[in-house]
């Protein structure tokens, strides 16, 4: 649901109104957000995760409507365990109906090596009912002047495997952009350039079909903040 963006059949426009509800829940305290979404590029994960008690609002678009409306609307959540775990719950928040609206995440750094800039981590996605999950293994590298990631997803009942693999660089203390890839008809390419701010963050990107097809719009809006006082 996340970053593959292939859960919902709903295709009915949504206006979104759920902008201030995060502007609410980030008052709550604020931290500084991970780079790319918190823990992911555009569409595929890396071996970034959350960070130690964190929590992290991402609202995300994706469609080919006109503004402030929408053919996807999800409410995706993480939340940080120390230094290495992540959990969340995604919301398919789209109008119309939905076969089963919340979906579990959960992604694990196996190996990290900070003096190479080296990580290593396995998850999974879509972990509900009547949606097939996907686990997956990403190695991330950090070489200075740019960031790469490369990894293996399994759709476990539908029996596929793909790889996928991204890049990211950050411009100045603000600017990212990024770019990534995962093979199959049924998956995308993705490029796009996010903005954070003291506790927020904007991420506008688009999805090219590998079956061919129009481009589909993405923007996420992302809040984070600090579950435990003193920590974040």
């Amino acid at each position: 649901m996340k970053r593959w963006g292939t859960l919902s059949t709903g295709s009915t426009n949504l206006r979104c109104v759920l902008l201030s509800v995060a502007v609410i829940l980030a008052a709550f305290g604020s931290a500084r957000p991970s780079w790319a979404c918190y823990s992911g590029l555009v569409l595929i994960p890396t071996a970034d995760v959350t960070g130690p008690y964190v929590w992290a609002l991402d609202l995300q678009w994706q469609g080919y409507s006109r503004a402030l409306h929408t053919d996807q609307l999800i409410i995706n959540t993480e939340f940080g365990f120390g230094e290495r775990l992540e959990l969340g719950v995604d919301v398919d928040a789209t109008s119309g109906p939905v076969e089963n609206r919340a979906l579990f995440n959960a992604k694990y750094i196996l190996v990290k090596r900070d003096a190479k800039g080296f990580a290593m981590a396995a998850g999974v996605q879509n972990l509900g009912e009547r949606f097939t999950p996907v686990f997956y293994v990403v190695a991330t590298k950090d070489w200075g002047a740019l960031r790469t990631h490369a990894g293996i997803q399994h759709e476990h009942d539908g029996r596929r495997n793909a790889w996928f693999a991204g890049l990211d660089k950050t411009l100045g203390e603000r600017w990212q952009i990024m770019a990534d890839y995962t093979s199959g008809d049924q998956n995308s390419a993705s490029a796009g350039v996010s903005w954070m701010g003291g506790g927020w963050q904007v991420l506008l990107g688009a999805q090219w079909p590998n079956a061919g097809g129009p481009p589909v719009a993405v923007v996420h809006v992302i809040f984070t903040g600090a579950f435990r006082r003193g920590k974040g």
